[in-house]
């Protein structure tokens, strides 16, 4: 979850994928499991986590701020993002410190792209398919002239990791569109919107909770132990009218502090463990994701092999020594606090592949 709002013109979470990453540890261990539903989340997935310079077209009409589809408990963590801080932890790790040098990969592309002049806008990773992607800002003449050194240059960055599992999609951005007055107006209104609910959140004491619009919808995340509920949602609901601003209706969604806590934790630890299997073919990896509903935490792992493969059981294998090594170490269990986990390997046709 985010700590803090952010501008609706940052981040638009699809709908899509917000509702399927609710139902997704339940569909799981229903044996539920629609991959034509699925190819199209990680399809908006992938929109959603690009790294993006600051966004030249306009915002969209349904702004969200910090509500976030961790939120959920469950997500597919698929890309190769990495924070400084937990690269410098992996650096310890036998396997994992092979992935990780002074800075993620991600930052040394997009250095890379800045440091030869290259304009381009998009940058980002996904595993279904497992592509690099960049988008070049410009005329076709100049999207014709840098596509090839483009993807050059992202290979050989990939190639000297020992990345070997990505292709690289190097696309044009299409042209820029111009804010109207509306729209402009439009986006003037829902910073206003977000201030004032801001300020209410903070007067009661909550600096730190995502919240969101939908519409004529305000969206929060107040934890489970709070009491002022309903006198919260009638200050913003007031406040809001009193400004101006029109009339909302207030909803809320309560987590659990605890599993927040523990999900703040392991959420990095499972995009490291995500970075490290998906990059190499030899893994097998389709995705990695998480659970924190239940008392365990709960790591889930999706492979490209059949359940009949007869590879399948030492892939797994393979990936749960290098899971469970990298969990035990000493730098690691200060991050866990040494507290019990589960790994569940599904093979390519969702079945459980068991130890």
């Amino acid at each position: 979850m985010a700590k803090k709002h952010v501008p609706h013109d940052e981040w638009k979470v699809p709908d899509r994928l917000y509702q399927f990453s609710q139902e997704l540890p339940e569909r799981r261990e229903r044996g539920e499991w629609d991959r034509d539903l699925e190819k199209q989340v990680d399809k908006e997935w992938k929109a959603f986590r690009k790294h993006l310079k600051p966004k030249r077209g306009i915002a969209k009409k349904t702004a969200v701020a910090s509500i976030s589809v961790a939120a959920a408990c469950a997500i597919f963590v698929g890309s190769a993002f990495i924070s400084p801080a937990m690269a410098k932890v992996a650096s310890h790790i036998p396997y994992l410190s092979t992935f990780f040098e002074d800075k993620p990969v991600m930052e040394e592309i997009r250095e890379a792209l800045d440091g030869k002049g290259y304009k381009w806008d998009g940058l980002g990773v996904s595993v279904n398919p497992k592509e690099v992607s960049v988008t070049i800002v410009g005329s076709e003449d100049y999207y014709q002239k840098v596509k090839s050194p483009v993807k050059d240059l992202i290979r050989d960055i990939l190639k000297s990791r020992d990345f070997d599992a990505y292709d690289i999609k190097v696309s044009q951005a299409p042209p820029v569109e111009t804010p109207t007055a509306e729209d402009k107006e439009e986006m003037a209104k829902t910073d206003r919107i977000f201030k004032v609910v801001g300020q209410v959140l903070h007067e009661f004491g909550h600096d730190n909770v995502g919240y969101g619009l939908r519409e004529q919808i305000v969206e929060l995340d107040l934890p489970d132990t709070e009491s002022r509920e309903k006198e919260i949602k009638e200050n913003i609901a007031g406040s809001l009218q009193e400004e101006g601003l029109g009339t909302f209706s207030v909803k809320v969604h309560t987590f659990n502090a605890a599993k927040q806590e523990r999900e703040s934790r392991w959420m990095p630890l499972v995009s490291t463990i995500s970075d490290g299997l998906t990059a190499k073919k030899e893994y097998h990896v389709k995705s990695v994701g998480y659970t924190n509903r239940h008392k365990d935490f709960t790591i889930i792992i999706s492979t490209n092999q059949k359940h009949n493969d007869p590879a399948v059981n030492k892939t797994a294998d393979s990936i749960r020594d290098m899971v469970d090594d990298f969990l035990h170490t000493d730098k690691i269990r200060t991050i866990t606090k040494g507290e019990p986990y589960q790994l569940t390997i599904y093979s390519r046709d969702g079945k459980v592949v068991k130890p």
